[in-house]
């Protein structure tokens, strides 16, 4: 198992060894004298890093696109959402963003990785099922399987009403954790890929002003994928989410 450091984690590393290395010189030159400039030299550093870590951060929840997008989580482009755990940079939470919900609709159940397995980046995750037919989705990052959301097996509606709240699906223990957010979509370049999307919705004949497949305000109804092909939704979602229905996963659970 590959182990990294997260670029938080380095940045108060970086800090306090600076620190360390300034409180070391100053005695070895200026003796006990120096002690009244250490909370100046490296107090008030130290106290203004302890701040921005501990300060809670604004979470902007947007609409781009007629889809709901918060700031505070990372989009893999199988439209899985992950995010990385303020308290513990090595625990992230997983779940759909809300183009899935929308395009899914709903599912008549959840099939969530079991505790302890692992999952990877790009590969299957989780699946979904509604009308007898399995959907597939990938995992937005590596890791091992440290939390379930075991309120979806009794209430599977929720991940679709609230995808990126109580909806979550399941949380890892990442094993590479750096990596993976640089293959995620960049935060800049977010606003930009919803725009894609609904482009590649209107190629389909899926436009804003297609009704019913929009609701009054341009916000995607729930289940366009059935909506716009009854027989084939499962195939057009796995267009959508990068995937194809499975013939078997062996370490999801049934």
């Amino acid at each position: 198992m590959e182990n990294t450091v997260s670029i938080p984690d380095r940045l108060a590393g970086l800090v306090i060894g600076v620190a360390l290395i300034i409180v070391g010189a100053g005695f070895m030159v200026l003796g006990v004298s120096f002690l009244p400039v250490i909370g100046i030299l490296v107090g008030i550093p130290v106290l203004m890093l302890a701040w921005r870590f501990m300060t809670p951060k604004a979470t902007v929840l947007e609409r781009i696109a007629g889809f709901l997008v918060p700031s505070n989580v990372m989009y893999h482009r199988g439209h899985a959402w992950a995010r990385v755990e303020e308290n513990d940079f090595v625990i992230v939470t997983v779940g759909m963003d809300d183009f899935a919900a929308k395009l899914l609709g709903s599912a008549d159940s959840i099939s969530l990785p079991r505790l302890g397995s692992l999952v990877n980046q790009g590969s299957p995750g989780w699946l979904l099922k509604t009308n007898s037919r399995w959907i597939r989705m990938l995992s937005p990052v590596d890791g091992e399987v440290v939390a379930v959301n075991y309120v979806l097996g009794e209430s599977p509606g929720t991940a679709f009403e609230d995808p990126y709240g109580n909806g979550w699906l399941f949380k890892v223990r990442s094993k590479n954790l750096t990596s993976n957010l640089k293959n995620m979509v960049p935060k800049r370049k977010v606003g930009e890929w919803f725009e894609d999307i609904r482009d590649k919705l209107a190629s389909k004949g899926l436009a804003p002003a297609s009704a019913p497949l929009y609701a009054d305000g341009g916000e995607p109804i729930r289940g366009m994928a059935k909506a716009v092909d009854p027989e084939g939704w499962d195939e057009l979602a796995g267009e959508f989410l990068l995937t194809r229905p499975p013939r078997k996963l062996d370490h999801i659970q049934r």
